[in-house]
């Protein structure tokens, strides 16, 4: 009888069957992690202000100007929606604290927990061979690591009150792109993590989603430093490496020089975007998997799963459309 109501359950998920909006506001509460800039910020402004969740918003650093922003809110209006909480996915300690919390939040309210969005991220540019393995294990340790180490830690508080886990992974992890290996891997990691974490949670009446959004490297901090990275990585160059790399080194890191910088928090006006987080977030059955991509990444998607693995070589180095060994050789 289960596997035939899982089977019922699956066919009716199929064919969009019960799929409507849940009633959201101030008895709601999501936690948002990475909400110092970029996307993070946007969506928990987003829940904040549009759905009127009450919005625990998790930031590295509680001095960054997105924090401060975020801070200024709680303020807004009697019932306190937006708590500004410190996380470091990097410390475990600062994990249970966080738990702690929430616990405690939960508990002297009437609220309830209605998801976690892991969306939290670092990204390094370069070359395998020349990233060090500081920078590789940042990103291993940021991204795929810390988000399950959060996970894990707020699982049974989540199962208690059946609450949904939204992890923000990136086109990255269906086709990686060179220059960003270790990040890509780690994003490759989340996906198929969150799958398996998806049909395990399943008969606790748990939804799990990955949700891609697309790029906003130019809208976020998560390359801020890219420029300090670099130099790092032209600092423990062999001999031999600055005399093969060199020139290319140089072109590659000015091209992505516009990276470099802290941007001021931005609030996302991509109103598709944001349609598409609320059904994630809000919908009885959402998707398992939300892409949000233009015209020319959809393309390009489409393309690399259908030619053979040469021409899809060639393909992913046009879609990246950035310096190249053969060209800095050229010139």
């Amino acid at each position: 009888m289960g596997s035939r109501n899982q089977l019922l359950s699956a066919l009716k998920r199929c064919l969009g069957m019960g799929r409507r909006q849940l009633s959201v506001g101030p008895h709601q509460v999501v936690l948002v992690t990475g909400c110092d800039s970029g996307l993070g910020h946007s969506l928990a402004v987003y829940c904040y202000r549009a759905l009127h969740m009450t919005v625990i918003s998790c930031c590295h650093n509680l001095e960054s100007q997105g924090a401060q922003l975020l801070q200024q809110m709680s303020s807004e209006n009697e019932r306190r929606r937006m708590h500004t909480w410190q996380l470091d996915l990097l410390e475990p300690e600062s994990i249970v604290q966080l738990h702690a919390k929430l616990e405690q939040l939960l508990a002297s309210s009437d609220c309830q927990l209605m998801a976690l969005v892991n969306n939290a991220g670092v990204m390094c540019f370069g070359e395998f061979e020349w990233q060090l393995p500081a920078q590789i294990e940042h990103q291993l340790n940021c991204n795929l690591l810390g988000t399950m180490r959060l996970t894990r830690q707020l699982l049974p508080l989540l199962r208690q009150q059946r609450a949904r886990i939204i992890n923000v992974t990136s086109h990255c992890g269906f086709q990686a792109l060179p220059a960003l290996a270790p990040y890509a891997a780690t994003k490759a990691a989340l996906r198929v993590w969150n799958d398996a974490l998806r049909i395990e949670l399943q008969p606790h009446g748990m939804e799990v989603i990955n949700f891609v959004p697309g790029s906003f490297v130019l809208e976020s901090n998560i390359a801020a430093r890219q420029q300090q990275q670099a130099q790092q990585q032209l600092e423990a160059f062999s001999a031999e490496q600055l005399a093969y790399y060199g020139s290319y080194f140089k072109v590659f890191h000015e091209y992505l020089s516009m990276l470099s910088g802290f941007k001021k928090p931005n609030q996302l006006q991509d109103e598709a975007l944001l349609a598409k987080f609320k059904d994630a977030l809000t919908n009885a059955q959402p998707k398992t998997l939300y892409i949000h991509e233009p015209w020319r990444y959809k393309v390009y998607r489409w393309l690399f799963k259908l030619t053979p693995t040469p021409l899809t070589d060639w393909l992913v180095l046009r879609f990246c459309a950035m310096p190249s060994f053969e060209s800095a050789q050229r010139s």
